[in-house]
């Protein structure tokens, strides 16, 4: 994509932001059509949006979200500060486009993990975690019926990031056996997905460790006291305004959400 093309795909997802709209696609004189091209445009969308960076997750480390958009490995993208919330959240339906629930793991880190040229081993990105949360992230894309867009548009949108929810951390995250761990998706009282750590990419921790390379090739790696998190555990769940929404981590804890109508 030319510079040009880069600065109008920009500006017409910020405009949908801005106006908390979806749009059709992103016209096809315009569309990226690599993993570069749409990474060219999230950053350009981040920038003209103004918003601070809190953290990074990293998508599709779910085999199911993969056959959806048809990617063979995951992507990252922001998580942006004003979209961040302790737990419990209460957010307004209005302020976003059709919004998806998905059940994370969320990491921060005691200590940066850098850009460097050697490829970071799991025993180092082990050491950088400060406390593992339970998290819920609130998908929110600016494209019609996003899960058939083309992968590429949708990492333009910044992943379809909308907010994340996340609870308190556990320091003795090490205690835990998070690949195995069950993670329950409760709405209005009712369990509507259930799923485990091995679903995120075998293994949380593991997500984690490319979201650290991911990041360390292009761009500046991942910083200590941020969010960073690896993708859904369970099937995703299409809200309905009104719905209360409790994520249960076995051992690890709770996050929940209210979207008002």
């Amino acid at each position: 994509m030319t510079p040009a093309q880069i600065e109008q795909a920009a500006q017409l997802l910020k405009k949908a932001r801005v106006e908390k709209s979806v749009i059709e696609s992103i016209p096809l004189q315009i569309r990226p059509q690599t993993l570069k091209d749409a990474y060219a445009v999230q950053d350009r969308l981040v920038d003209i949006l103004g918003l601070q960076t809190a953290g990074w997750f990293c998508a599709c480390t779910n085999e199911k979200i993969q056959q959806m958009l048809k990617l063979e490995e995951p992507y990252y993208a922001r998580l942006l500060k004003d979209y961040l919330f302790a737990q419990p959240a209460v957010l307004e339906s209005s302020d976003y486009p059709p919004i998806v629930i998905e059940c994370e793991f969320g990491f921060t880190l005691g200590q940066d993990l850098p850009r460097r040229s050697a490829p970071y081993q799991r025993a180092e990105v082990e050491e950088a975690v400060h406390a593992v949360h339970p998290t819920i992230e609130v998908v929110a894309g600016h494209l019609e019926n996003w899960p058939e867009q083309e992968v590429w548009s949708v990492i333009a949108d910044n992943g379809t990031d909308g907010a994340l929810v996340y609870g308190a951390g556990d320091r003795d995250w090490r205690d835990l056996d998070l690949i195995q761990m069950q993670v329950s998706l409760l709405v209005n009282g009712k369990c509507l997905r259930k799923g485990y750590g091995i679903n995120v990419l075998g293994d949380p921790l593991q997500a984690l460790v490319w979201l650290a390379n991911a990041r360390s090739r292009d761009g500046d790696g991942l910083k200590a006291g941020q969010m960073h998190n690896t993708g859904t555990a369970t099937d995703i769940y299409w809200v309905t305004p009104g719905d209360e929404i409790v994520a249960q981590f076995e051992g690890l804890g709770n996050v929940s959400l209210q979207v008002m109508e």
